[in-house]
């Protein structure tokens, strides 16, 4: 199956470029699970039918860069922010399975509505989960996190249901309620040895046939 990958925007002052990038971790991350990997820059001139002509099949939106709308944010790209927002269209449209990690988690929430909060103590930590009964990881796992904004609570007509959240209530988790959609705040290519919980949450959304 070929799945789709966002890429990070990095300012390289040194050689005057604005560059794309992903973690190396990522692609033996997916080939381990049997995914064959697209990364698909930035500044395209149609997202979608790059999407559409390369027959990706899924799509994972990876971590860095603060969604360009949040107020007092950093290290922004709204050529990224542009670039997702169709591929997400795309992706829904053709009913693909969709994958925000961290910085894509945020992404995903803030384009269904929901809303974002500074937070401290999640930078270069570990903590432990706090998981719902129909998540597929144990109770009380412990995870990284790399991350300066958090969704604290979900709307009332949210389209997204909690699977995960830290002890000072970080939702960390979530699930789209009718659509292949998940978003998670931790990084599963950081780890030092992939955890085959990580490994069998994706294979689990993007083999299940």
């Amino acid at each position: 199956m070929r799945i789709g990958i966002s890429q990070r925007v990095d300012t390289v002052p040194h050689y005057h470029e604005v560059r794309d990038g992903l973690d190396h971790q990522w692609i033996p991350f997916l080939e381990q699970i049997g995914l064959q990997v697209v990364l698909i820059p930035n500044r395209l001139k149609d997202p979608a039918a790059y999407y559409r002509d390369l027959n990706i099949q899924g799509l994972v939106l990876s971590g860095g860069n603060d969604p360009a709308v949040l107020e007092n944010a950093s290290n922004v790209s709204e050529a990224r922010d542009e670039t997702e927002s169709k591929l997400i269209e795309e992706a829904r449209n053709s009913g693909h399975s969709i994958v925000g990690v961290c910085r894509g988690m945020q992404f995903l929430c803030l384009t269904f509505g929901e809303s974002l909060s500074r937070i401290e103590g999640h930078v270069a930590q570990r903590h432990s989960l706090i998981c719902s009964t129909n998540f597929n990881y144990p109770n009380g796992i412990e995870v990284n996190s790399y991350h300066n904004w958090a969704l604290k609570t979900l709307t009332d007509e949210s389209h997204f249901e909690r699977l995960a959240y830290t002890a000072d209530q970080s939702i960390e988790a979530v699930k789209h309620q009718s659509e292949p959609i998940y978003g998670i705040m931790w990084h599963p290519e950081r780890e030092a040895q992939y955890s085959e919980y990580d490994l069998n949450f994706f294979k689990n959304i993007f083999t299940h046939d």
